[in-house]
């Protein structure tokens, strides 16, 4: 069959979920090609000039009102196109395959379960697919669970081509994404990891890992046929095993010498293990601080990570030279914007490079939006959440007046930890009424840290001077592809 996967223009580099199906697909036989738009009536145009079978989206919660719309207009448009849906959504929200635009959805991870759902799709004899649900002759074709894959090094490598033969921009971009595992083992109340692994309880690890040796070879691939010089691996946590991050740091530094970003949380730092991932060539890290308050970090987040853990984790980071973007929320349920605030602060003593803040949103299907809504702290109007987590602020307002200061304060959070006049104004500050101001200053100061603390640390010669590890001249240039040193945009 002919897939096309119909992606609404993020500028994200590539999107994990889409390339890691489009390889399975293509290693099955299929042909598989991208749209990305952020118009439906270009996604109309480009399917009317080659209808293909299958018109695919991997769809999140909020993005999902898009997606559905987008379904809708094909389906008047191009009836026999069957529209298919994977992703976050329809692994919690299934029921979403009643919809009349929808003709089948694949529910958790979809490297095998999208093959032999194209198979059942094709063969129209009504077999069960488990991991997916399908509409044959007006009923719904339902199978059951289908475990993910434990041995992560039997998937094919993501398809970066669908992305990167489309896009220049994708393709020269000097910081390449890579996972080198899926899940997390910690159960706080705002992750959807909590829920997926109540799914697959008894069925499948928390965290499952691929071999150091298969991770280094993918990045060696990419990097001999892609411009690279930062490895940004996105696992939801990238150290949970020691003997594992050992290993790949030590085949990091050997083998690739590029220096790579991941995220860490604060319990599993010490001075052990930050000194192991500067060897390894690590120049930055994402940490969840999520909220300075003590009580709701510990009892509403469920986090179990105490503020004096939070301070050693950045310190021992700091001392070899690794550069800490934080992870945190405002807008929790029963914050009030003096609470919030505390969480400026303990970025400041923690001196995080750069703070990113977000406003909690309460997704469906986690712990903490159910009990928000039996709180009365949450309205439980699901339709209401934005597209992104930088909107608005859906929590009952403790104090009046408190959610546009605590949205104000999410966009100012960032430049009040970087800069101390900025915290002594802060709480003048939020009460100004500019909304578009403040998310315009907030955009530009988000996109300036980013380059200047994590995606562009590579051109700093100092970096690598880290106790004996790689060479202080700077990382090697070895493992990237061209010659073009220009710096980037």
């Amino acid at each position: 069959m002919r897939v096309v996967f119909a992606s609404m223009g993020t500028g994200e580099v590539a999107s994990f979920g889409i390339m890691y199906v489009s390889a399975a697909l293509r290693r099955a036989g299929h042909e598989v090609e991208l749209i990305e738009s952020e118009s439906v009536d270009i996604v109309l145009r480009a399917i009317g000039r080659d209808p293909p079978d299958v018109l695919a989206f991997s769809v999140t919660t909020g993005l999902h009102r898009i997606y559905l719309a987008w379904a809708r207009a094909v389906k008047r448009a191009f009836p026999w196109v069957i529209t298919l849906m994977g992703g976050p959504h329809p692994t919690f929200f299934p029921e979403i395959v009643e919809d009349p635009s929808i003709d089948a959805i694949v529910i958790g991870e979809g490297e095998a379960t999208a093959p032999l759902l194209l198979d059942a799709l094709g063969a129209r004899d009504g077999r069960v697919v488990d991991g997916a649900r399908y509409k044959l002759d007006g009923a719904i074709v339902q199978g059951g669970l289908r475990a993910p894959e434990q041995h992560l090094d039997t998937l094919p490598w993501p398809d970066r081509e669908l992305f990167f033969n489309r896009s220049r921009f994708h393709a020269r971009f000097p910081v390449k994404p890579f996972l080198a595992s899926r899940g997390c083992p910690y159960r706080c109340t705002y992750c959807f990891n909590r829920t997926l692994n109540d799914m697959y309880r008894g069925r499948s690890r928390a965290v499952r890992t691929r071999s150091p040796a298969s991770v280094v070879a993918e990045i060696r691939e990419v990097a001999r046929r892609w411009p690279m010089k930062l490895v940004w691996f996105l696992d939801a946590n990238f150290v949970v095993s020691r003997r594992w991050v050992e290993e790949l740091c030590e085949r990091l530094a050997r083998d690739v010498g590029l220096p790579f970003y991941c995220k860490v949380r604060p319990n599993l730092v010490d001075e052990s293990l930050a000194r192991t991932l500067a060897l390894g060539g690590c120049t930055g890290v994402g940490m969840g601080v999520e909220c300075g308050d003590d009580r709701l970090r510990n009892a509403v987040l469920e986090r179990n990570i105490s503020r004096e853990t939070i301070l050693n984790a950045c310190r021992c980071l700091h001392d070899v030279g690794i550069a800490v973007m934080s992870f945190n929320m405002v807008g929790l349920p029963g914050e009030t914007y003096e609470m919030a605030r505390s969480t400026v602060d303990l970025n400041i003593e923690a001196r995080v490079e750069y703070a990113m803040a977000t406003v909690f949103q309460p997704y469906p299907r986690t712990v903490l939006a159910q009990r928000a809504i039996e709180t009365g702290d949450f309205h439980g109007d699901f339709e209401r959440i934005d597209t992104n987590y930088y909107s608005t602020c859906q929590m009952r307002e403790s104090v009046p007046g408190d959610r546009a200061r605590i949205e104000n304060l999410q966009r100012l959070f960032g430049i009040a930890v970087a800069f101390p006049e900025i915290r002594r104004h802060l709480d003048r500050l939020v009460a100004i009424n500019a909304p578009r101001f403040y998310r315009e200053l907030f955009k530009r100061h988000h996109r300036h840290s980013f380059y200047r603390h994590f995606y562009e640390r590579y051109r700093n010669p100092e970096v690598g001077r880290l106790h004996g590890g790689l060479p202080a001249g700077g990382f090697s240039r070895s493992m990237t592809s061209g010659k073009d040193d220009r710096p980037w945009p």
